[in-house]
């Protein structure tokens, strides 16, 4: 059984906050008095979301679960979202293990994939999009330090309509997919 209610222990708090933060006669009227306002304000408001979102979730335990999850997930994608330096640790890594095997057992989809992307960082034109939770790694028409007016003009950029075409890989959980899935069976020659 509950003696209080989490509205009327939020409610003591808050009193017993404002009756020990008292400012001096000398702050009255100042900059210093409403900055304090201002952080009491927005300490009110946001303990006002959270007794909120605990009512929500005792009403509705299924989709503050659901919620909750979610964002968790969301949360751990974000921390082993991959970098542009994890993908050319992981291409390095590729390209190692290529070498070591003959040319004669190489696998063309492979090693046409592997030459590309070696041309792309070559000519600077790779780059990468990090959205939070995925990075995508694209291959632009332009060098990245070309300043040419083909380079520069809004006109002759990949828009926004064509640009899945130049999408190059997706990183998401710690590898870049595309990479590997083309890397499955380097060393196996189909011809």
């Amino acid at each position: 059984m509950r003696l209080f209610s989490l509205s009327t222990r939020v409610a003591n708090l808050r009193r017993r906050i404002n009756d020990k933060l008292t400012l001096p006669d000398r702050f009255k009227g100042t900059v210093v008095e409403k900055w304090a306002q201002y952080w009491r304000g927005l300490a009110s408001d946001y303990t006002d979301v959270v007794v909120d979102v605990v009512k929500g979730a005792r009403a509705k335990p299924r989709k503050a679960l659901f919620i909750a999850g979610t964002s968790y997930g969301l949360y751990k994608c974000a921390q082993h979202n991959p970098d542009e330096e994890a993908f050319m640790h992981s291409l390095r890594g590729w390209s190692n293990q290529m070498s070591m095997v003959s040319n004669s057992l190489h696998n063309p989809v492979s090693e046409e994939y592997l030459r590309d992307l070696e041309i792309a960082i070559n000519e600077k034109k790779l780059r990468t999009l990090s959205l939070g939770i995925c990075t995508i790694l694209w291959k632009d028409l332009y060098d990245i330090e070309d300043c040419t007016y083909p380079a520069i003009c809004k006109y002759t950029q990949v828009d926004y309509t064509n640009f899945w075409n130049q999408i190059v890989d997706v990183g998401f959980w710690d590898h870049y997919w595309r990479l590997e899935w083309k890397m499955r069976n380097f060393d196996v020659n189909y011809l």
